[in-house]
């Protein structure tokens, strides 16, 4: 969801339906929210700072969403739909190997949080301050995230007995990386991170000089020092 540009609905009568009204400021509270996330912490974003933002008022934002946390969640629940959708799209080739999904599959995830910073930081970092149902909806995301990698034990030769955990921990490391480049204020610069993190992920269900000439043929495709 790229950065909006929010404007005031025009005053007086109009022939906007209730329902696009409704559906505008939502859409920019919600865009607010991770604006908001992005300049302070979770626990430091107030509704004041949400509506003023998105040029609403206060009575609408709360006919809209009973507390901060539900706007919260509800932005999350936005950015997660973009994001997974873009990842079927990148993968969504029957003739890709297990290997070449994982490479686009981090290819698109990349350059998708370096296109949308506030979003990438409120979904990544602040979700871990922002209660319990933000925090089930992370590890929701990283179970799914890590299914489609546990799918390299059934489909690549001889890697059977690769154990189940495996593809968690090595979701949840590439996970603790991109937190990091976030926190660094380095988000824009994460597609760089890509090669490293397609080798941590492909290594364990292929063998090692295999994965290290994956992660260096994609480095130099789009031009990024290669894995040491």
């Amino acid at each position: 969801m790229s950065e909006i540009k929010p404007s005031r609905l025009p005053s007086g009568r109009h022939n906007l339906p209730r329902e696009f009204i409704v559906t505008s400021q939502r859409d920019r509270l919600l865009d607010s929210m991770a604006q908001a996330c992005a300049e302070k912490r979770y626990a430091e974003v107030s509704v004041a700072d949400i509506v003023s933002r998105a040029r609403v008022s206060r009575s609408t934002f709360y006919e809209i969403f009973p507390d901060k946390e539900a706007c919260f969640l509800a932005a999350y629940d936005a950015i997660l739909g973009r994001f997974v959708s873009e990842l079927i799209e990148a993968c969504n080739d029957p003739e890709l190997t297990w290997p070449e999904m994982i490479e686009l599959g981090i290819e698109a995830s990349m350059r998708f949080l370096a296109a949308e910073p506030a979003f990438a930081r409120m979904c990544i970092v602040d979700m871990f301050s922002a209660g319990p149902a933000a925090l089930e909806r992370y590890l929701s995301a990283v179970r799914m995230i890590a299914s489609f990698v546990d799918s390299g034990r059934s489909m690549m030769p001889g890697r059977e007995d690769v154990p189940e955990s495996i593809a968690s921990m090595v979701v949840g490391g590439a996970a603790v990386v991109i937190r990091a480049e976030i926190v660094d204020e380095r988000t824009e610069l994460l597609p760089e991170v890509g090669p490293d993190l397609l080798y941590a992920i492909l290594v364990p269900y292929l063998e090692q000089d295999d994965a290290l000439e994956r992660s260096a043929r994609y480095a130099e495709r789009l031009g990024f020092a290669t894995v040491s």
